[in-house]
């Protein structure tokens, strides 16, 4: 994982002194960034695992990390394709017979959102804005962890499908070089191959990013 998230962070700085710097100085800025996830998985297969283990999923952290392009189309509207390492999945914790068992769902993706920018005009160096898009996510890795009596053991999701589509909504605040965001991604496409399976990704983000 390490190496993925390494290669990932490569390529972004690459990409980004492929640009021309006449471009970069005026209408496209570019530039990294990186967060936290609190991700959990929803739908009516999750409604009924929860019932039958009478335990409720649990978010679960993971990183989010990557590059960004901007497009300043003008002082307050911007288009905005990023390439993200992202870690989703959910948990759920159960104690049994005085030890604590843990399951643990880790999905990590390639994600492609394009959002829409709209920045408010203040008078100061703070920018705040609020954006939109679509999210493409290109599946990495699924697999389960199981976590009892310390004992571990992991296993591939088989049936975990290779794409996942959803939408971004969120937040920000531009501090100059700086920018920080708070961001929602919905899955809206279930991420199983099996037809009963309506399981679906949501996360909460959180990312600091800077410009180039």
């Amino acid at each position: 994982m390490k190496r993925t998230i390494k290669a990932m962070l490569i390529g972004a700085v690459a990409f980004m002194l492929l640009l021309p710097n006449s471009s970069l100085a005026k209408g496209i800025t570019g530039g990294l960034k990186i967060g936290m996830n609190s991700a959990n998985l929803h739908g009516e297969a999750m409604k009924e695992l929860e019932e039958e283990l009478g335990e409720e999923l649990k978010s679960k952290l993971g990183l989010c990390a990557g590059g960004f392009i901007r497009f300043n189309i003008s002082e307050t509207f911007a288009i905005q394709p990023e390439v993200l390492y992202t870690m989703k999945g959910a948990k759920f914790e159960e104690t049994i017979l005085g030890e604590t068992m843990k399951f643990t769902m880790n999905l990590s993706y390639l994600e492609i959102p394009v959002l829409v920018k709209l920045m408010i005009p203040t008078s100061s160096g703070v920018k705040p804005s609020l954006f939109a898009g679509p999210t493409l996510a290109i599946k990495l890795s699924g697999k389960t962890k199981l976590e009892y009596a310390g004992k571990t053991e992991e296993e591939d999701i088989e049936e975990m499908k290779d794409t996942d589509f959803g939408l971004i909504i969120g937040a920000g605040v531009d501090f100059g070089r700086l920018t920080v965001d708070l961001r929602y991604v919905l899955g809206l496409t279930a991420i199983s191959e099996e037809a009963e399976e309506e399981t679906k990704n949501g996360v909460i983000s959180l990312l600091v990013g800077y410009s180039f």
